[in-house]
């Protein structure tokens, strides 16, 4: 009898399964393709359903969480970390894109991108001397040639700034002010950029006055960097304006107490010192430079004549 049963029902599983092969192919065949797609790809499929906005976000939020981090393990805090950091995240989000990082133009590919590294920092650091000047003008200030200038503090000074100047400009003008550049206006992009810019530069300690002073005055400067971009699709332009400021700054304060191994040196007697004396020139010049660069025209379409392999080889390794 238990012979009979097992055979009825094996007869009737058979049946079942010709009559409703379609079914069972059905059934089979989605199994094999929710198998074929491992967790990266899902994950890669979810995040490219996402608006430009909110890849930016997840961006920056990982910056967060690189911060957080860093101020558990202050061995971390460095600017290598922190590039480290932001290029595993453009690169992880920008293959949703169905693009690689050299799209994000963050080296130079030829001669032209050199040149606007070496005028960016020329141009960069002519408007910190322009600014430094009026400053210490209309301050009053008693200043002179620092005669303890050192070399070597003069080169080690050159090299963290431009580190500094090329990291912060791929962190903001990388993947993220990119990412929105194309998909929103010009100006959604640059005001978007400019929060966490200046963020970055605000500490703990600061007062309410100074970290709305850091946040206009570093705003501003992000905008300028953004239309350098904007002009060039290249990051060398940017970067050398950063690096020129940056460095110009270092060799020659505008205030009294600041970098006592620069090439000047302000002694003090700043009769007319306040914050507008200070801002002010600021505000002029970096105004006037971005209507300088607002009616320069850069055809970053035209290809150089003769590309460097170097460079192609990077392209290649990072994009592997």
């Amino acid at each position: 009898m238990m012979a009979v049963f097992i055979f009825v029902q094996i007869r009737r599983a058979g049946n079942f399964a010709g009559n409703n092969l379609h079914l069972v192919d059905f059934f089979f065949t989605g199994t094999e393709f929710y198998r074929s797609l491992n967790k990266k790809s899902i994950m890669k499929a979810l995040i490219q359903t996402f608006p430009s906005w909110l890849k930016v976000s997840i961006y920056f939020l990982i910056m967060w969480l690189a911060t957080f981090i860093a101020g558990i393990f202050p061995a971390l805090n460095s600017l290598f970390y922190f590039f480290a950091v932001s290029l595993f995240a453009s690169w992880l989000l920008i293959r949703t894109d169905h693009s690689n990082l050299s799209s994000l133009g963050y080296y130079p590919r030829g001669r032209r991108h050199w040149k606007q590294l070496f005028y960016g920092t020329l141009f960069g650091g002519v408007m910190l001397v322009i600014t430094a000047v009026i400053t210490l003008a209309t301050t009053k200030a008693d200043w002179h040639f620092n005669k303890l200038t050192d070399p070597m503090y003069m080169l080690i000074a050159f090299a963290m700034c431009v580190c500094s100047a090329y990291i912060q400009e791929f962190v903001f003008r990388g993947y993220p002010f990119q990412a929105l550049l194309k998909k929103y206006k010009p100006w959604v992009a640059q005001l978007a950029i400019a929060v966490p810019f200046g963020l970055m530069h605000i500490n703990h300690a600061m007062q309410l006055q100074d970290i709305a002073t850091v946040m206009l005055t570093t705003g501003l400067g992000s905008v300028l960097f953004g239309l350098a971009y904007i002009k060039t699709r290249n990051l060398m332009l940017p970067a050398g304006i950063h690096l020129g400021w940056n460095y110009a700054q270092v060799l020659i304060p505008r205030t009294s107490g600041t970098y006592p191994n620069a090439l000047i040196s302000v002694t003090g007697g700043q009769t007319s010192y306040g914050s507008s004396f200070i801002l002010t020139p600021y505000f002029v010049v970096v105004t006037a430079a971005i209507l300088l660069l607002l009616f320069m025209d850069f055809d970053y379409t035209r290809p150089d004549k003769a590309p460097q392999k170097a460079n192609v080889s990077l392209q290649n390794d990072l994009d592997s």
